[in-house]
């Protein structure tokens, strides 16, 4: 059974994309981090895959993906 892909929470800079997706697929999350740059430097969508990523993939231990954390802290604004 294959693992899904999720966030880390102790292998983290920004949001622990890098490194979930490092631990997913066995390579250097640092070198993953360095590819998402020169992604985002030169062909301009590094940021937007990242972001993309962030917003979907849930924390590894079944915590909220970005999408539910921003709801929960937005969408639940209802004192007018």
């Amino acid at each position: 059974m294959a693992n899904s892909m999720t966030r880390s929470r102790s292998d983290k800079v920004i949001a622990g994309v890098c490194g979930g997706l490092a631990r997913q697929f066995n390579i250097d999350s640092n070198l993953l981090r360095v590819l998402f740059v020169l992604a985002a430097i030169f062909l301009q969508f590094g940021w937007v895959i990242y972001v993309a990523l962030w917003l979907l993939l849930p924390y590894e231990d079944g915590g909220p993906s970005g999408l539910d954390s921003l709801k929960k802290q937005f969408g639940n604004n209802s004192s007018n």
